[in-house]
């Protein structure tokens, strides 16, 4: 019989940044959180521009458990199909259900903000493949089990569609995750699982930190979330009693941490950025 009152998440691309940062957030809360990544203890991994980062799913696990969760560490390779059917697979025979899917998984390139667009790598399209389709073939594969929990959340995380400082592959693919999660709540809603599209601010994640390396100081005044931010707002989410209201929408993490009172971990309110990139597009947004 399954347990439904016990919360049950995967996160995907989890190893380090928000995806890791959301899993302890919900490790806290006593959840088995599925840790997704392809980086394992026994793996150095390296960014698609062959520069090694840090993190495991291992470690981030670990690091669940101790927060008073249950990490459990999955090596998936996101760009493989079979892996993603194996993932969910595996929640079903372990779990029996799942309340929360946080698709977080990309393919990242130090040369993104390169410009024109047509000087950098072209591998820059992998930004799409694992960035946008394979969170369709996840959330496909999860969907019977978010069913199955009898209250479900679905959060896609996102990135404001006018930034410009990122190659077109990532904005593609970012405009693909709000769109999909509009569309997947014409079935999900009458289910009640809600899906929502998310949009952080800058966050500073250890393999951006690694990026900035001398220049980090720079954007020490700029306010900054941290990683775990987002998991905090996902927590106030799923808390609470209206989250069906949110189904279809793409929302501005910042904003609902107004809305719901939530601070991150320094104890600062991180700003919108609506202002400066421009909001959600109107068929999505709250406003």
């Amino acid at each position: 019989m399954v347990d439904t009152n016990k919360l049950v998440a995967v996160v995907t691309g989890a190893s380090r940044g928000i995806g890791k940062g959301v899993a302890l957030e919900l490790g806290q809360r006593g959840a088995t959180v599925y840790v997704v990544g392809r980086t394992t203890a026994g793996m150095s991994q390296v960014s698609a521009g062959g520069r090694p980062v840090p993190g495991s799913i291992d470690k981030a696990a670990a690091e669940v458990t101790a927060a008073g969760g249950h990490g459990i560490a999955v090596a998936c390779d996101m760009s493989k199909d079979d892996d993603i059917q194996a993932l969910f697979e595996r929640v079903k025979a372990e779990s029996g259900h799942l309340n929360i899917l946080v698709n977080n998984a990309a393919s990242l390139h130090e040369d993104m903000g390169k410009r024109p667009f047509w000087e950098a790598p072209i591998k820059l399209a992998d930004i799409i493949d694992v960035g946008l389709r394979c969170h369709q073939v996840a959330t496909y594969y999860a969907a019977p089990l978010l069913v199955a929990g009898g209250r479900g959340l679905v959060v896609n995380i996102s990135f404001y569609s006018d930034a410009k400082i990122h190659d077109p592959a990532y904005y593609a693919a970012k405009a693909g995750l709000d769109q999909l999660a509009a569309s997947w709540s014409e079935d999900f809603v009458p289910r009640n699982v809600a899906a929502i599209s998310l949009w952080p601010g800058f966050v500073r994640t250890e393999r951006g930190e690694e990026m900035l390396g001398d220049k980090k100081e720079v954007f020490e005044g700029m306010g900054m979330e941290s990683p775990r931010y987002e998991g905090r707002i996902i927590g106030a989410v799923w808390d609470d009693p209206e989250m069906m209201a949110l189904a279809g929408k793409t929302v501005i993490g910042a904003e609902l941490g107004e809305r719901y009172g939530v601070t991150d971990l320094p104890g600062f309110h991180p700003k919108s950025l609506r202002e400066f990139y421009g909001p959600p597009h109107p068929r999505f947004d709250l406003e």
